[in-house]
């Protein structure tokens, strides 16, 4: 039982911190696709609310409202967590299986199509949203997050990395 426990706990650590080396085990081929899976479904149910969010959009001009743009933004602070949580984990769902696909075959490929859906998404939401109430500006750290994080690790890593081999000569 320990042996599992410990098992897992390695497998959770490496998915984590994804620190591998060429005579290091890397995750165990079921346990990518497991996530590989979990990561798909979370980026279609974000895109999917991202696109209809809930409450619909309205239907035509009246009032204080516009046609086309969603009924949910008329509650302007639950919208935006709305907005910066569903958004937070559409890109940390597309981050994490570039990162399972990576140095795959058709790695291109996945990647096109995932700028293409990233632009989609950034598009519908942004056409859905009104003009003077949606704060952009934190939607689109959120949708940064996972890249800036990805890329100050590796960054970091790699200095560290580096700072190491000049010590040993």
């Amino acid at each position: 039982m320990t042996d599992i426990i410990s098992r897992i706990g390695k497998c959770i650590k490496q998915w984590f911190i994804q620190d591998f080396d060429q005579n290091s085990d890397e995750l165990d081929a079921s346990f990518k696709n497991n996530m590989l899976v979990v990561a798909t479904l979370i980026v279609a149910v974000t895109f999917q609310t991202g696109i209809n969010p809930p409450g619909g959009a309205w239907q035509e001009t009246k009032d204080e409202h516009e046609a086309g743009k969603a009924i949910f933004a008329s509650r302007k602070i639950p919208f935006h967590i709305f907005l910066i949580l569903n958004t937070l984990a559409f890109s940390m769902s597309t981050q994490i299986i570039l990162s399972l696909v990576y140095h795959r075959k058709l790695y291109f490929e996945v990647v096109v199509a995932t700028v293409s859906m990233v632009a989609t998404y950034d598009t519908a939401v942004w056409s859905l949203s009104p003009e003077k109430d949606v704060k952009f500006r934190y939607v689109c750290l959120a949708a940064l997050f996972p890249y800036l994080w990805r890329l100050s690790y590796q960054t970091f890593k790699t200095f560290k990395c580096s700072s190491r081999q000049s010590s040993t000569k």
